[in-house]
């Protein structure tokens, strides 16, 4: 069963606000450790910011929270596998805004680089 470039662009962008969500998620779980709290907090709002961004540009993307994202890696795993997920929508099928979503989640990858909650 094949896909239109229209429906792989929406695919990307669910799996991208997945991967986001779960990492903002262990973003916040790494903030509970007294030695990294604010830089964890950091990292959680950069990431939140970014999926939000997804959100509001393609509201269905919420609707992803189910979509299995992997269960393995780091904050930064994820904020990089969401930013290659983006980087595949098909050329001419990339929603209006999206250029501001990229720039929250280059925000997120520089916030999370070198931090290894997971």
């Amino acid at each position: 069963m094949q896909t239109s470039a229209g429906e792989h662009g929406d695919q990307c962008l669910a799996r991208a606000w997945a991967l986001l969500d779960r990492g903002e998620h262990l973003a916040r779980q790494g903030a509970g450790d007294q030695a990294g709290a604010g830089l964890g907090l950091l990292a959680a709002n950069a990431i939140m910011r970014a999926r939000d961004a997804l959100e509001v540009i393609h509201p269905a993307a919420a609707g992803s929270r189910g979509l299995q994202v992997p269960g393995e890696g780091t904050c930064s795993d994820l904020v990089r596998a969401a930013a290659q997920q983006l980087a595949s929508i098909p050329a001419g099928h990339e929603p209006a805004g999206l250029s501001l979503a990229l720039v929250h989640l280059a925000d997120a990858d520089h916030e999370v680089e070198g931090r290894s909650c997971s």
